[in-house]
């Protein structure tokens, strides 16, 4: 280990040049990281916030919230805590058209265990009241606003704000089933043959077999099944992957080249009775030595970016997956090193020296 470090030091730019090589590929694990994150949190943060474990939908909507059609009474097929949810996906406009912002709507009942704690303003104690997400506010949006959503000309009056929360990307607002199938120009705003989209349950099972419109879906399979979700993260996370194996095959290579240029070097070693063991560990603490010093360079500037990006850009730092990475990212460099052990190994003093 001690004759690694100190060639390192001795052939500052050739390992730096290295290390700096191993920081960029860092730096593009974590952002890319730090996106796919975002995005997954954009796409599903309002269906976290439900803390619920099952969605039941219509059986022909390919799991999908906005195909699904259902009717309040179809509740009664349902055992446990559950809630009724109607979904509108359009435009958050002021009755002037001064403010326009893409939105997802949702209705649930006034009291429902979906509907989101307030932290400003009241609750929806009567009918055409919205509450809007905080991070609709840095928007212009504030309370006792009146908006339309979507191109319908009936408005709403926003009485409270909860806190910061997305849908398929885009800023949540909830207001009560009738209000929103009002929005929605259902001919049908009471009553239990109101139209929703789905029932959101904690704990919760069918009461009989009698239920052949519904099907029944865990939280994971119900977000898999989001709009574009599935694809962003499994586009990005494959990117992370091959990241990974271009920096063990740059290590593998770069490994692989030195040994070959100090083969006489190597065979003086082994002269003096220093064993392939010991090569093979200067070159392991080389190679662990740059793979530290790209990481943590890469992780700081990853740390430094985040603080300076604009709020539109979907990214999220996971320590958890940082830290999975960063092993990862060792394990690459530690393996690329390891494939010149064969080629040390071979090496004949004799042979190597001339």
């Amino acid at each position: 280990m001690y004759l690694g470090l100190k060639e390192m030091w001795h052939e500052k730019l050739r390992y730096g040049l290295l290390s700096g090589v191993l920081l960029l590929i860092a730096l593009v694990v974590f952002m890319l990281s730090g996106l796919a994150n975002g995005l997954s949190v954009g796409n599903r943060q309002a269906v976290d916030q439900w803390r619920a474990k099952t969605v039941y939908l219509n059986k022909n909507a390919n799991q999908s919230l906005a195909a699904s059609q259902l009717k309040i009474s179809d509740q009664t097929t349902v055992s446990g805590t559950h809630a009724p949810l109607a979904n509108l996906s359009g435009t958050l406009r002021t009755t002037t058209n001064k403010l326009k912002t893409s939105a997802s709507a949702f209705g649930t009942s006034r009291d429902s265990f979906i509907m989101p704690k307030v932290i400003k303003g009241h609750r929806i104690n009567g009918k055409d009241q919205l509450l809007i997400s905080a991070g609709l506010l840095d928007k212009g949006y504030h309370l006792g606003q009146k908006v339309r959503i979507g191109t319908t000309t009936h408005s709403v009056k926003i009485v409270g704000t909860y806190q910061t929360s997305t849908y398929s990307i885009a800023p949540t607002v909830y207001t009560d089933t009738s209000t929103l199938n009002r929005l929605k120009g259902s001919p049908i705003t009471s009553g239990k043959d109101q139209p929703i989209n789905a029932i959101v349950a904690k704990n919760s099972q069918f009461k009989s077999s009698d239920h052949d419109n519904l099907e029944r879906l865990s939280i994971t399979t119900f977000v898999s099944s989001l709009p574009g979700y599935s694809a962003e993260q499994l586009t990005l996370n494959t990117m992370i992957y091959f990241l990974f194996v271009m920096a063990l095959a740059v290590i593998g290579i770069f490994m692989f080249v030195l040994t070959l240029q100090k083969s006489a070097l190597f065979g003086v070693l082994k002269v003096q009775g220093i064993g392939t063991r010991h090569i093979i560990g200067a070159l392991l603490s080389q190679s662990i030595a740059m793979a530290l010093i790209g990481i943590g360079l890469g992780l700081a500037i990853t740390i430094g970016l985040a603080q300076i990006m604009p709020a539109g850009l979907p990214f999220v730092i996971d320590w958890n997956a940082f830290g999975i990475y960063s092993v990862a990212l060792l394990a690459a460099a530690v393996i690329g090193a390891l494939l010149s052990w064969r080629t040390v190994a071979n090496i004949d003093p004799a042979v190597a020296i001339g």
